[in-house]
C-alpha cells in the first residue's frame, strides 16, 4: 500500500489542530516507493513494471504519444470517434467478442484520449494476466474498425455534441481557449458536427496507425505478479510489434501568457452567467509546480479555499465554484468557474478579482497553508491507493516526461512549499491583470454592469 506507515503513528504536539478541541493531526504517513522495474523493447517499447502482493488482481495501460492535440487540422474530433472504437473489434475479434472473454476473466477495458496521449487500460484478475495481455496487445495492434460501429459511435457522437450545445460552458469553453491558446492545437475543445460526420474507418485506421507504434508507447503493469514473469509475457505479445510509417508530428511548446480581455457569449433571456477567468501555465514537470499547486488550492481548489468562502459562503452569490491548474506535456491551464446570477456577475467577478489580488499581495495564515498541504497530501496517497489508479498515474507520468521516482517526490515536494513560495506564486500567475474573462450569459442583462472593467466584447464560438 502506498500509505505505509513506519512505525507507530501518535498524535503530534501540533499547535495547528483542525478545529479547537478537536485532536492535534496524527503524524504524516510516509509514501512507500513501490520498486518499479524499467525496461525496453528492441523495437522501443517502454516497460514500467510493479509487483504488488496481495489482492490478485492486475492493472496494465498501454498508451502512446498523440492525443486531441495531435487530430489532423481537417479532422479535428477524430480522437472523439477512435476512443469510442478502438476496442469495438479487431481482425479476429468482434466487439461482442472482446466483452465476453473479459466477462470471462473478470476484466473490463477502457479506452481514452488526452490532449497529448490515447491509452487502453485492462484491469482484471491477476490469473489471467497472460489472456488479458493477449486482449490488449491485439486491440493495441489490430484495431479494424468495423464500418457498422463506427457509424454508432459517429451517431453517438453527434448526439452527445447537440446535448452539450444545451449547456452554457459548451461553447464558452470553445471561446475561452480559443482566446488563451489562439491557433496552438491545446484551444481545440468542441468537434465540429460536420467533421464528426464525416469520418470514416479508414481515417481511423490511419489515425490510428500513426499513434500506436512501440517506438512512442508504455506498457505499465502493476499487480499480483513477478516482474520477471510481466516482463517475459509483455515481450511474447508486443515484442514482434513493428513501427512502420511516418511517425507523429511533435506538438509544439503552447503560450505561455495571456492578455486580459473582456469577452460575452450572448446567451439571451438566460437568469444567470457562466464565469470563466484564467490563463495559460507552463508544461507539466515545471519549476513552481508544487508551489502552485498549493497556491490554487489556498486560493480555489479546496471546498474550504478563499474564494469558496468568499462568494459562496459569505457573499451567497454561486454554488460551487472552483480553480484549477492542468498541465500538459507541452503547456497548461489555470482556470476558475462559476455560475451566478445575473444581477451579482459583475460583483462576482470584482470579488474574484480580489481574491486572485489577495493571493498575489499577502502572505496565507499558517492555518492555510498547513490545511493546504494536508489536503494535497492526502489526496494524493489515498488516489493512488489502488493498482489501476498507480498504473493511471505512471502512465500520466511517462506522457509528460517524468519517471517513477517522481512519486516518491511529490509529498516531500508539497511540504516544502512555504508562505513566501504562495505569495510568489500569486504575483506570477494569479494576478488579475495576467487574467482572460469569458462569460456566457444574456448580453443585454449583464453589458452595462460589466462596463466598470473597461471594453466588454461581443464573442462567438
Amino acid at each position: 500500500s502506498l500509505l505505509a506507515a513506519a512505525g507507530n503513528v501518535s498524535a503530534t504536539k501540533e499547535k495547528d489542530a483542525p478545529i479547537k478541541g478537536l485532536p492535534a493531526y496524527a503524524q504524516d504517513k510516509p509514501l512507500i516507493l513501490p520498486a518499479v522495474v524499467e525496461k525496453k523493447l528492441p523495437n522501443g517499447l517502454t516497460l514500467w513494471l510493479i509487483e504488488r502482493p496481495g489482492l490478485p488482481l492486475i492493472s496494465m495501460y498501454l498508451a502512446v504519444r498523440g492525443g486531441s492535440a495531435s487530430d489532423p487540422e481537417n479532422l479535428r474530433g477524430v480522437s472523439d470517434i477512435l476512443s469510442s472504437t478502438i476496442s469495438a473489434g479487431t481482425r479476429k475479434r468482434t466487439s461482442r467478442q472482446i466483452a465476453e472473454e473479459l466477462q470471462a476473466l473478470g476484466a473490463d477495458i477502457s479506452v481514452g484520449i488526452g490532449k497529448d496521449i490515447s491509452y487502453i487500460g485492462i484491469d482484471g484478475l491477476s490469473s489471467g494476466t497472460g489472456q488479458l495481455l493477449e486482449i490488449l496487445a491485439d486491440t493495441a495492434r489490430h484495431a479494424s474498425f468495423p464500418e457498422d460501429e463506427v457509424k454508432l459511435a459517429i451517431e453517438n457522437e453527434l448526439q452527445t455534441i447537440i446535448a452539450n450545445k444545451s449547456q452554457p460552458s459548451y461553447d464558452l469553453s470553445q471561446v475561452f481557449y480559443t482566446e488563451l491558446f489562439g491557433k496552438h492545437p491545446y484551444a481545440f475543445v468542441n468537434p465540429d458536427p460536420k467533421v464528426v460526420a464525416r469520418v470514416t474507418p479508414k481515417d481511423l485506421l490511419a489515425v490510428y496507425q500513426q499513434r500506436f507504434r512501440p517506438d512512442q508507447g508504455i506498457l505499465v503493469m502493476v499487480g499480483n505478479l513477478p516482474t520477471d514473469k510481466m516482463a517475459g509475457l509483455a515481450e511474447k505479445h508486443f515484442g514482434d510489434w513493428k513501427s512502420s510509417g511516418k511517425k507523429l508530428a511533435a506538438i509544439p511548446p503552447a503560450p505561455a501568457t495571456t492578455r486580459q480581455q473582456f469577452l460575452v457569449v450572448d446567451r439571451p433571456k438566460s437568469v444567470q452567467s457562466t464565469i470563466y477567468v484564467g490563463r495559460p501555465m507552463p508544461a507539466a514537470g515545471n519549476p513552481d509546480e508544487f508551489s502552485l499547486k498549493v497556491a490554487n488550492t489556498i486560493f480555489g481548489g479546496a471546498f474550504g479555499s478563499r474564494l469558496t468562502q468568499n462568494i459562496r459562503e459569505e457573499k451567497g452569490y454561486t454554488y460551487s465554484p472552483h480553480a484549477s491548474v492542468s498541465d500538459w506535456a507541452k503547456g497548461g491551464i489555470f482556470s476558475i468557474s462559476a455560475s451566478v446570477r445575473n444581477d451579482v456577475t459583475a460583483a462576482t467577478l470584482t470579488e474574484i478579482f480580489y481574491e486572485l489580488d489577495r493571493l498575489a499581495t499577502t502572505l496565507p495564515e499558517d492555518e492555510e497553508l498547513t490545511r493546504a498541504q494536508r489536503y494535497l497530501k492526502g489526496s494524493f496517497l489515498l488516489s493512488n491507493e489502488t493498482s489501476s489508479a498507480l498504473a493511471s498515474t505512471l502512465t500520466g507520468y511517462w506522457i509528460d516526461g517524468k519517471t517513477p521516482a517522481d512519486l516518491a517526490r511529490y509529498v516531500p515536494g508539497i511540504e516544502k512549499v512555504r508562505k513566501q513560495d504562495v505569495r510568489e506564486m500569486g504575483r506570477k500567475y494569479f494576478a488579475s491583470r495576467k487574467q482572460a474573462v469569458a462569460i456566457s450569459g444574456d448580453a443585454k442583462a449583464i453589458m452595462e454592469s460589466l462596463s466598470l472593467f473597461g471594453d466588454i466584447r461581443l464573442a462567438k464560438p
